[in-house]
């Protein structure tokens, strides 16, 4: 008992007695049945065992995995509950390569193979992007409540954009949902773990008319906080109230025509994640006007190596309010028995409030007070596909629609918020863009032999972009300063003409006339994306495979407090050319599976994020593109099933990543903290070059009723990266290594089940993150050791 607690020391009271009770239970069930138990395991040894085949969607048609030409990882459902996986962040346990985390604003940003995207908007598009049967969803804030009542879940890894379009340079997320069935089901999870978290979910399932079926899942979960307050013991943050839910419906009126009906959207009303404090670091030289800051933040404390340990501005409401629905049709239309006529409709929509202490202290040096973000989307996509002798095509057209706003409130007591005899604590920003993507493509398969097969595929794309936004004044603050009134005495120099700034309106500066303005730009760009490959049969479970692939991420403007409308100059789209050739093979009766590639990236204008040099306020973050820059790397993974009950995996993949080239004028490569450098022979920031997962489940007849028992655990690792350019030693990630753990029992056929289950179980303290906006230098700490209790029951 005492060291369960002594892990955990932030766990509420009595939560580690009820765990360990349901631990020692189960033991107890497992232990008493031990003699029959080997008993029936021996007779049954000698008894055939297989690994599950796999069956996937990520050619757009349904294959074996093992007979896709490509690297892609595919979990089942079941697996995905096993391992306690209920959501993206959590599938860097179970694949090898995939990344996740929270940028300083707290937007996801996931990365595949060391590529992703970072960005503090909302409204970034991806490099990853994530579908749900295969309908988009555009934007990785969208994928919060995918995980919901699955079937599978694939991972491509490598650019996809001939198939799934731009935006996927480092592969794509297809999440399978668990369909309605013909005759009536049902379900109910209910989990309850450290800080009182329970997670309820279910689902009923059947049919309502003749060819006719329906399905719907809800789920919600809350959580006590987990962060305390380093100046305030009693004050708690990190609370969850997350409500999710998904109705699909099927009508087939005929053999040949289908119809799928989807309607999915969720409600986020958890606080967001506070700050660990790592220094003061000014923004600008501090003055005798902003010496209380430089005296408030040198008093602030620093974090210990905690993951509770934070802190935020007393008084402050955290609380987000994020809600999300997406409403999608698919037909599917046999012309003839060799020729399909798919069309899939979707509108997505996203609103969200999403406040957030970034400095880690309780004193406002950067507090996010309000973070408004609107995201809407229609797409549109009709195919026809179809075999013809030795021939497998498919060609098809996609259109999308999106408009985005984003818009901050932030209240900001820092160095650089003076001007002249001006310090100003409130400021704003917005940034719409209206976006619009049309596209056509085409793929090839030709069988040429029994064992060959060549392919090919091709999408051209045209993407219009139109961009307004500026930043604006807040109101005073509390000096009864504005940034209206600091901004105007600022212009009035400039531009040697008297300037006054509205109440609410832009205080960014045309840069030559030096008055306020709406900035305004466009982007216009199209490009061709391609993929010629070949697979070899070494016989029927077996291949190996060479790709060449041309992908493409789209063009971006990023969220920065501009002073000068240039400053809202876009980064183009990059590109980038892939190699990769791989295997995959089953050996000793499907006992064994192996895979391995190896793959090279060849990129043009990579965005990335660096640094600028701005006016007022200092150093700050900024998208740049690298000219040239490219990415080499080797993955394997062995999955295997020995004996009777014993399934065990492990992969791992090694990445390494090289700028080749600074970016060009008028950027100019810097550190964080402002010193001119060189990015040159630097890895990608964000990118490990080791990452490795492992899985090892043990089942076995308890010989009780024919119940099964089983016991299991995962290790993952992440190696060390840095989370900027400049590879300064204070924006380190070091390496960390999770082991989760879990035991459980369950009936035949999985009507119920329970199981007990510890993530991080040695408590390890690890950090995602670094940032650096104003005169603070925090990071973003990880979970720290958790334990529960899992109920499952199927009808």
């Amino acid at each position: 008992m005492s060291g369960l607690q002594a892990i955990t020391p932030t766990r509420k009271p009595g939560v580690s007695n009820r765990i360990v009770f349901a631990s020692v239970s189960l033991l107890a069930l497992i232990s008493a049945s031990g003699a029959r138990a080997q008993a029936t395991a021996a007779a049954a040894a000698s008894a055939p065992v297989k690994l599950d085949e796999v069956v996937v969607t990520a050619q757009k048609r349904v294959e074996r995995v093992v007979d896709v030409p490509m690297s892609v990882d595919a979990m089942s459902g079941r697996q995905l509950a096993r391992s306690g996986i209920s959501d993206v962040a959590q599938l860097s346990k179970v694949v090898p390569g995939f990344g996740y985390q929270q940028s300083a604003f707290g937007a996801p940003v996931l990365s595949i193979r060391g590529v992703g995207f970072y960005d503090n908007a909302f409204a970034a598009g991806p490099t990853v992007t994530a579908y749900v049967d295969q309908v988009v969803l555009p934007y990785s804030v969208e994928t919060r409540g995918a995980s919901l009542d699955l079937d599978r879940v694939e991972v491509l890894k490598g650019p996809q954009g001939t198939l799934f379009g731009m935006n996927s340079t480092g592969g794509a997320i297809n999440y399978i949902a668990a369909k309605p069935t013909k005759s009536f089901a049902a379900g109910a999870d209910l989990s309850y773990g450290s800080y009182n978290d329970v997670n309820a979910s279910g689902f009923v399932s059947g049919p309502l008319a003749d060819g006719l079926t329906a399905r719907l899942a809800l789920q919600h979960e809350r959580a006590d906080g987990w962060q305390h307050s380093m100046t305030r013991p009693d004050d708690v943050l990190g609370a969850k109230d997350f409500t999710n839910g998904r109705l699909l419906v099927d009508y087939k009126p005929s053999d040949r025509l289908s119809f799928e009906f989807g309607l999915s959207g969720w409600r986020d009303g958890s606080q967001g994640q506070a700050a660990q404090f790592e220094g003061f670091y000014p923004a600008v030289a501090v003055t005798p006007v902003t010496q209380f800051i430089a005296d408030a933040m040198n008093a602030s404390p620093i974090a210990p190596h905690k993951a509770s340990a934070a802190d935020w501005a007393p008084g402050q409401n955290f609380k987000r309010n994020d809600n999300f629905y997406q409403i999608s049709l698919r037909a599917d239309w046999r012309v003839t028995d060799a020729v399909t006529l798919t069309s899939i409709t979707a509108y997505t929509n996203f609103m969200g409030q999403d406040p957030m202490d970034i400095d880690g202290t309780a004193f406002v040096n950067f507090a996010q007070l309000s973070h408004s973000t609107l995201l809407s989307t229609v797409s549109q996509e009709l195919r026809l596909a179809g075999t013809a002798g030795a021939l497998k095509w498919m060609v098809g057209a996609n259109y999308q629609g999106e408009r985005t706003h984003e818009a901050q409130l932030t209240e900001n007591q820092g160095t650089n918020n003076q001007i002249g005899p001006y310090l100003f604590t409130h400021l704003g920003e917005f940034a719409i863009q209206r976006t619009q993507t049309g596209s056509a493509f085409g793929s090839l398969d030709w069988q040429a032999t029994d064992r060959l097969t060549l392919q090919a595929s091709l999408r051209y794309s045209a993407q219009y972009r139109a961009f307004d936004g500026c930043v604006t004044d807040a109101g005073p603050g509390p000096e009864g300063v504005s940034a209206a009134e600091a901004f105007g005495f600022l212009s009035s120099i400039l531009s040697g003409t008297p300037t006054t700034i509205q109440p609410g309106g832009c205080v960014t500066m045309d840069p030559t006339t030096f008055k306020p303005t709406l900035a305004v730009s466009k982007l216009d760009q199209d490009n061709l994306s391609w993929r010629v490959g070949a697979k070899w049969k070494l016989d029927q479970d077996g291949m190996i495979y060479v790709n060449a692939t041309k992908g493409y991420k789209s063009g971006s403007y990023s969220m920065l407090p501009a002073i000068l409308a240039s400053q809202f100059t876009p980064v183009t789209q990059e590109s980038v050319l892939a190699y990769e050739a791989g295997f995959k093979q089953s050996l000793f009766e499907h006992r064994l599976e192996v895979t391995g590639a190896v793959f090279y990236d060849d990129y043009w204008n990579k965005q990335l994020e660096g640094y600028v040099l701005t006016p007022v306020f200092g150093t700050l973050p900024e998208l740049v593109n690298i000219p040239k820059s490219d990415l080499f790397g080797v993955e394997a993974e062995v999955t295997a099933r020995p004996i009777n009950g014993v399934r065990l995996s492990a992969g791992a993949t090694y990445v390494a990543s090289r700028v080749g080239q600074d970016p060009t004028a008028p950027a100019v490569p810097r550190t964080p903290f402002g010193a001119v450098t060189s990015y040159v022979g630097e890895a990608f920031p964000n990118t490990p070059m080791w990452q490795a997962t492992s899985d090892a489940e043990y089942d076995f007849p308890l010989g009780m009723g024919d119940l099964t028992g089983y016991v299991g655990g995962s290790v993952s690792y992440r190696g060390p990266s840095f989370a900027g350019f400049g590879e300064a030693p204070q924006f380190r990630l070091p390496a960390y290594t999770l082991l989760d753990l879990r035991i459980g029992v369950e009936s035949p056929g999985g009507r119920w089940s329970a199981q007990v289950w510890g993530h991080n179980v040695t408590n390890q303290y690890y950090w995602t993150n670094v940032s650096h906006l104003t005169d603070y230098l925090s990071r973003l700490a990880g979970m720290p050791a958790t334990w529960g209790v899992s109920l499952s029951y199927r009808y």
